[in-house]
């Protein structure tokens, strides 16, 4: 599996979900207020925060400076689905990350050769029911010349079960 992954994912890619990994708790996801900034600095222009509201809308939190770009505007309190649609990798993928409590990456070609790549961690939901997820988009141009890219999308729940074996036999 991880063979594959590196197949997928950035480097990036790879390093966020590896911190968010280390996060985890045996029994539960990170706390919002354990992901530190600092620590992400390494990617912090491609993060954003989006929380599932109890109405069961998706509200940005926090919004990425690229794609602040991307959309042309601030998006911190607006709906997921009005900035940005309802398709993967948004809201489709922000669902499936929820419900699967594990990460959702893929990637969506866009325009002429290039690509988003785009990951969704969640984040342990609030004691009033909200469920932050650490989102992960990234814009570039294709480095693949092998014809047009298909939209891809992953759900990473059993390397998270996984690790948390792993950790649980290491202790």
């Amino acid at each position: 599996m991880e063979q594959k992954l590196r197949q997928v994912l950035s480097q990036d890619q790879a390093k966020l979900l590896k911190y968010w990994i280390g996060k985890c708790q045996a029994d539960s996801l990170p706390q919002r207020r354990a992901v530190s900034p600092a620590d992400l600095i390494f990617c912090l222009p491609n993060i954003s925060i989006v929380e599932h509201q109890t109405s069961g809308e998706f509200t940005f939190r926090l919004t990425a400076s690229s794609l602040k770009d991307i959309l042309g505007e601030e998006c911190r309190g607006r709906l997921v689905s009005q900035e940005c649609g309802k398709e993967i990798p948004w809201c489709e993928a922000l669902k499936r990350c929820q419900s699967t409590k594990a990460p959702v990456f893929g990637s969506t070609p866009i325009g002429h050769r290039r690509t988003h790549s785009w990951m969704r961690l969640p984040l342990q939901p609030t004691d009033d029911g909200r469920q932050p997820v650490l989102c992960y988009d990234r814009i570039g141009f294709d480095d693949h010349d092998d014809g047009p890219r298909r939209e891809t999308m992953f759900v990473t729940a059993d390397l998270i079960r996984r690790s948390q074996l792993f950790h649980q036999s290491a202790a």
